[in-house]
């Protein structure tokens, strides 16, 4: 079948790529593994034979039917037909799975930031997503690179830059460089009850990445200047910074503040 641009589908056509991402998963007998966006369904067949069990979602439903017909025989597999931005995750992510996909270009920043949710009850995603995406998932503070994508999923999960993968491997070749990255929980993530509100304040933020915090963060819900003057000292923050200077940390802190602010109100 034709790819469906609007659906971001590149299919990956190389074997051994498709070994060197179950290498760098590692994968092993007993493991539980969610795919998302099995396409043709090369990765599945890599992954499925190793573990014991194995569930993948594709929302296309033509690749559904198909896959449906290729996998029929094998036990280990659940083929879902879905959408996984609408989708209700926990029905598909129990404690100890591992995530492991060629995610679609046009999902993977949405969806990564969704998984961040889900951090304590995944064991490891490896996915493979456009280079730039990668870059930015995995950079560090005060690097060029460095957004709120950043600082989201590093709260969430340490990250891990994999290998590159050019535009050969694909039909159709897309325009840029692929990467594999893997993400393992972090030890201290940001608690479930302060993730609404941390995400709200990186993303207000980095809305203005180029000016200081002064003038982005005056976007906040109920702030003015003397009030965001008061939020800085208590959260420790210099506001002639920018948003790229601060590390994950710092905006912890700052959403704990804006967090009390809003309570006192």
């Amino acid at each position: 079948m034709m790819a469906k641009r609007s659906l971001g589908q590149n299919f990956l056509q190389n074997p051994g790529i498709v070994r060197k991402i179950a290498e760098f998963a590692d994968l092993v007998p007993g493991d539980r593994v969610l795919e998302i966006g099995p396409g043709r369904g090369i990765l599945t067949r890599e992954i499925v034979g190793t573990v014991s069990s194995m569930i993948a979602i594709e929302k296309d439903d033509q690749l559904f039917d198909e896959l449906r017909e290729m996998f029929h025989d094998e036990d280990r597999l659940t083929l879902v037909h879905g959408d996984i931005l609408e989708y209700d995750l926990s029905r598909l992510i129990v404690p100890g799975t591992k995530i492991v996909a060629n995610l679609p270009y046009n999902i993977a920043s949405q969806l990564i930031i969704r998984l961040t949710d889900y951090a304590d009850r995944l064991s490891s995603i490896v996915v493979m997503v456009q280079r730039e995406v990668a870059e930015r998932i995995c950079s560090r503070t005060g690097e060029k690179e460095y957004s709120a994508l950043s600082v989201l999923v590093s709260a969430a999960f340490d990250t891990m830059a994999g290998f590159t993968v050019g535009p050969n491997n694909f039909i159709p070749r897309p325009k840029v460089d692929s990467q594999v990255i893997k993400l393992l929980p972090a030890d201290d993530p940001v608690p479930g009850g302060q993730r609404a509100m941390f995400k709200r304040v990186v993303f207000q933020a980095f809305s203005q990445r180029r000016k200081m915090l002064r003038n982005s963060l005056l976007g906040l819900a109920g702030m003015e200047r003397g009030l965001l003057d008061d939020l800085a000292r208590e959260a420790q923050i210099d506001l002639i910074k920018r948003p790229q200077d601060l590390s994950p940390h710092d905006y912890r802190r700052l959403s704990i503040s804006y967090q009390r602010f809003q309570d006192r109100r």
